[in-house]
């Protein structure tokens, strides 16, 4: 039997994130006797290293980081706040920065994420295709399975 202890829900706080949080907090109180727990996470783009030339640079970015952190935790509350049901699993809160695909990858690897839920935007194919998206790099490097949610056509 496939058990699901520990889901993975990347967000950039988008009413796509939203349906992959909404699709792991059903399927985290429905598929364990314990819950699964789920751990949401979002990831913001490293500055670029002609930024870092200088340690004013720095130490300007360290408190970027810390503010980012804290106003994180606040779209973290608003984000879960949506879901009432979300009280009755556990939500751990990371936040990362660099490249959305690896640190998700890199974290899924290191919580031995069992599913990785992640919503998508639908780009177009042509977008995809020369640009990729952090979705279908996570489908193809995942060593777990991932589920795609993507907003309903019509509703």
């Amino acid at each position: 039997m496939f058990n699901i202890d520990r889901i993975l829900v990347p967000t950039d706080f988008s009413d796509f994130s939203d349906l992959a949080l909404g699709r792991a907090i059903d399927l985290a109180d429905s598929c364990t006797a314990d819950k699964a727990k789920i751990y949401l996470t979002y990831v913001w783009p490293e500055a670029p290293d002609v930024f870092k030339l200088s340690k004013y640079i720095v130490e300007g970015q360290k408190k970027i980081q810390a503010e980012m952190e804290k106003q994180c935790e606040k779209y973290f509350a608003e984000q879960i706040a949506k879901f009432p049901e979300a009280e009755k699993v556990e939500i751990e809160t990371k936040v990362f920065q660099g490249s959305p695909y690896k640190e998700i990858l890199d974290f899924q690897k290191k919580i031995k994420a069992d599913m990785v839920i992640i919503g998508t935007h639908g780009d177009t194919p042509f977008e995809g295709f020369f640009f990729g998206s952090t979705s279908s790099k996570i489908i193809r490097h995942a060593t777990c399975s991932v589920m795609i949610v993507r907003k309903p056509k019509y509703s």
